[in-house]
């Protein structure tokens, strides 16, 4: 096996392998990383039977795998044995990334939510209350695959007021939401009163349906949108025998969100490690400390 960069990748016999894996997710998808990573590289063997895709940073001339914003992790494919990861660890000294198995360094349990049990789904209180409030309010769902609307929907109430919602992340969702488009995978679940006033954006690939993105403006978020979009998307993926995908977040209040729908928690991990020079740790830590001070 040899680590590869993007731009010699044979993308073609990249993106079938992560299709004909069973368990892979559309994250490792080369038109996925090319979009959410500022560098990726991938780590396969030359017939493309197994490999693994490592998005990562450079800083001040100092490499680091990282979990880019929209990705939840990457995905290990096939056995890797640590003989042939040593040349990522060799080049890699800073690893903070997601992955389907614990690869280097320390490895944090992390969770995101799927039903793949849709017979014994249950509606927690609060998301029969906001279904029932948005059927009052006449909110209907119409499931398209353009997702120009409901972008821009995105743009105005998330811009600047979540972390990492910026033009540039917002010019990277964009662009994966055009290459999920061209993949034939996208599928928009709008939410509708005379005109479109927001939605959900989700990716059909793997037999998974993937929520990515979604927003409502403020009075149908309190009208119950969110939970009608999420809910319609998950009656898709039931109707279509896929498993719904959530996402994936670690903050408690999206957690509860999907609980009330009827998620179940399904682990992956993070590895953490930290080889770099004692001036990098050093600089690193006093740019968290302004940081922090500034928030």
């Amino acid at each position: 096996m040899k680590l590869i960069e993007q731009e010699h990748i044979d993308r073609i016999k990249w993106d079938a392998l992560v299709a004909n894996t069973d368990d892979a997710s559309c994250f490792s998808y080369s038109w996925y990383l090319d979009a959410v990573a500022e560098n990726w590289c991938a780590l396969v063997d030359e017939s493309y039977t197994r490999g693994v895709a490592l998005p990562y940073t450079k800083r001040v001339g100092i490499e680091q795998l990282y979990s880019p914003i929209f990705g939840r992790h990457i995905d290990v494919i096939g056995a890797i044995t640590n003989k042939e990861l040593s040349c990522v660890e060799d080049r890699f000294k800073i690893m903070e990334f997601a992955c389907s198995d614990h690869l280097f360094g320390t490895a944090e349990a992390r969770v995101h939510q799927v039903i793949d049990d849709f017979n014994n789904r249950k509606l927690g209180s609060q998301a029969k209350r906001s279904l029932k409030k948005a059927h009052q309010n006449h909110l209907k769902i119409v499931e398209s695959a353009n997702y120009r609307e409901v972008l821009f929907v995105i743009e105005k109430e998330l811009k600047n007021k979540f972390k990492g919602i910026t033009d540039t992340s917002l010019n990277a969702l964009e662009q994966l939401f055009l290459g999920a488009s061209n993949a034939g995978g996208i599928r928009v679940f709008s939410v509708e009163n005379q005109s479109v006033l927001g939605g959900i954006v989700c990716f059909e690939f793997n037999n998974k349906l993937l929520y990515v993105k979604g927003a409502v403006d403020a009075e149908s978020r309190s009208n119950g949108a969110m939970y009608l979009a999420l809910n319609a998307a998950i009656e898709f993926a039931k109707t279509n025998n896929l498993v719904f995908d959530f996402g994936g977040s670690n903050l408690d209040g999206v957690k509860n969100f999907n609980y009330n729908l009827g998620g179940k928690d399904q682990h992956y991990t993070m590895c953490i490690l930290n080889n770099s020079p004692s001036w990098f740790k050093w600089t690193k830590n006093i740019k968290d400390r302004f940081t922090r001070r500034k928030s």
